[in-house]
């Protein structure tokens, strides 16, 4: 199993039997004490800090960074009531890799430690399904900036049951642990299909590729999308083809044959989809290649002319997160857009453990069901956000089309 690393502002710490290491987010180590703690309270920054995603992962971590630097040196932060006391945060950092294994060891590392409140996480859909279950038999709640399988806010599916109940008449009948900040696959899958049906000219007798990556984000999605074209007539080539298998060359040659209009790939990898796209290109194909959210990384795929799907809004097209993009590229270098959604999720966690501490005692209890009622007039993504009572968001952003440019560049053609 790969050497998961997480490197803290200072130090490199190693720490379990398969090495999922967890450390601060400054150079001091964080004491157990009796109890959660008021003073400064600690929460967990958790994300694939090293393997296949490992940009838009350490993007999710430096935004998380950026939040808690801010937060706690008071700056002004959208949907931050001026008049809010705020409990200062320390963060411990776990690399999870993509890996659900890994991030089961994590989540039993963080459930652990006592004085834990709350955990930004898990990045990927199959590390909630995972590792979501053992935060939640340890009370902890948490919230993700980029997890969008439909099934985890869904109480009457099996991931859902696990992490909430509901009886007969959709009540919900155990608290709500997961939450997030991001639009789920369901609203994916429809928006990408309707923009390939009326902006790609896909129609009935056409023929679709759709390909996923055989794990627990990119499966219910591409079957979804699947299922809608099939409705509308459209000719569906379902594939699947694990993410550690990189040569696409029987995909190609199968699309290009039956002369595909276009092909989907649905990943978390987005070299993945460079690999894919520049094969389908070497054996001739000239159809159009649609990759979904997990695969928006303007440093991995870089094909002129693909399309992709994403929630990652160009954050440096907001207006109201200008100064804060100014702080983190100075500080981190350029971001891939793709963590600015986590800023908001660890957002969520600070206002949801100030709240609890607002008697000065605290419990993860309380700061579950504080970050519950959470509402933020605005946020950095531009959009207000709140939860409803399943763990998604209301309000927030949809999720937009972007068209890679002749230079690489992601623009955006359609606004979610």
């Amino acid at each position: 199993m790969r050497k998961a690393i997480v490197v803290a502002v200072s130090a490199v710490t190693a720490a379990s039997a398969i090495a999922a290491s967890v450390a601060t987010a400054d150079s001091a180590r964080v004491a157990s004490p009796a109890a959660p703690s008021c003073k400064q309270a600690l929460i967990a920054l958790t994300g694939p800090y090293t393997g296949p995603a490992g940009t838009a992962g350490l993007d999710q971590r430096n935004w998380g960074r950026i939040f808690i630097s801010d937060w706690n040196a008071g700056q002004a932060i959208p949907g931050v009531p001026k008049g809010l006391k705020r409990t200062k945060l320390k963060a411990l950092e776990a690399d999870t890799a993509l890996n659900p294994q890994l991030a089961a060891t994590v989540a039993v590392q963080l459930r652990s430690n006592k004085d834990l409140l709350a955990v930004n996480g898990f990045s990927g859909s199959q590390e909630n399904v995972a590792g979501g279950p053992i935060l939640k038999r340890g009370g902890v709640a948490f919230v993700s900036g980029s997890a969008t399988r439909a099934s985890l806010t869904d109480p009457t599916t099996p991931d859902g049951r696990v992490l909430k109940k509901q009886d007969a008449a959709g009540h919900i009948l155990a608290p709500v642990f997961f939450r997030r900040v991001v639009p789920h696959d369901n609203v994916q899958g429809r928006t990408d299909v309707t923009f390939m049906r009326q902006k790609l000219g896909v129609g009935s007798g056409d023929t679709v590729m759709l390909v996923d990556q055989a794990e627990a984000y990119s499966v219910p999605l591409i079957s979804l999308m699947t299922r809608l074209l099939d409705a509308a007539n459209v000719k569906t080539d379902r594939q699947s083809q694990p993410a550690a298998q990189t040569d696409f060359t029987s995909l190609a040659n199968r699309a290009v044959a039956q002369k595909a209009k276009v092909v989907v790939l649905g990943s978390q990898v987005a070299s993945n989809a460079q690999l894919f796209l520049q094969q389908l290109k070497s054996k001739g194909f000239t159809g159009a290649f649609f990759g979904t959210d997990g695969t928006f990384d303007s440093s991995q795929f870089t094909v002129p002319g693909a399309y992709i799907s994403s929630f990652s809004l160009d954050i440096h097209n907001v207006a109201v997160a200008k100064p804060f993009v100014t702080r983190f590229e100075k500080k981190y270098g350029k971001t891939i857009s793709f963590g600015a959604p986590s800023f908001v999720a660890v957002q969520a966690i600070a206002m949801g453990i100030s709240a609890a501490c607002a008697d000065g005692r605290v419990t993860r209890a309380e700061v579950r069901k504080e970050i519950g009622k959470v509402k933020m007039s605005n946020t950095l993504l531009g959009k207000p956000i709140a939860f409803d009572k399943f763990g998604d968001p209301i309000g927030g952003v949809g999720f937009s089309i972007f068209q890679i440019g002749s230079n690489g560049s992601y623009k955006e053609v359609q606004k979610g």
